[in-house]
């Protein structure tokens, strides 16, 4: 069973982290004190606990992320390079929602690995009051690979199987 893991892993793991170099956004579902939900999406990086997102207190996500701080974030590949547009691969995660303390060492670490990815304008928005650099934490996840390749992801990417109780049925 160890061996199958292992194999699954090799095959797996770098594909996940591949997406998650490729990809420079992220989609956010996020819902607000009274349950109504919404879906955003914000330009991330990685850290070694999860994604650093900076998003205005104007927008509805942010606001929604500090009423309630559990999202759900997933990382798609682009309809441009999917095989099939139906089983699109992504990756997706329960997770919940810290805020980093405005100019501490971890938000200057943050907000530094932000420009580096996604150029000076993040400078920009980071002198700006309203925006907020969250750090989202990952739990349980899923990467799907396409029609009835969906695998479980640990918080630290490790990758174990998900055996199917019922498959696509006929009409």
């Amino acid at each position: 069973m160890a061996d199958r893991r292992e194999r699954l892993q090799n095959r797996l793991g770098p594909e996940i982290q591949a997406m998650k170099q490729q990809c420079r956004t992220l989609l956010l579902a996020t819902v607000d004190a009274e349950g109504n939900p919404n879906i955003s999406y914000a330009p991330f990086v990685l850290n070694d606990r999860g994604y650093y997102v900076f998003i205005s207190d104007v927008a509805r996500h942010a606001r929604n992320l500090k009423q309630v701080p559990k999202v759900s974030l997933m990382l798609i590949e682009d309809e441009e390079q999917s095989r099939q547009i139906f089983a699109r691969r992504r990756l997706s995660f329960d997770a919940t929602a810290e805020i980093v303390p405005y100019d501490s060492t971890e938000w200057q670490r943050g907000t530094l690995a932000l420009v580096a990815r996604h150029g000076e304008v993040v400078q920009h928005l980071s002198s700006l009051q309203d925006f907020t650099l969250f750090n989202l934490i990952p739990e349980q996840g899923l990467f799907v690979k396409g029609f009835g390749q969906a695998f479980k992801v640990s918080s630290d990417d490790l990758v174990g199987a998900i055996h199917l109780q019922q498959g696509h049925l006929s009409r």
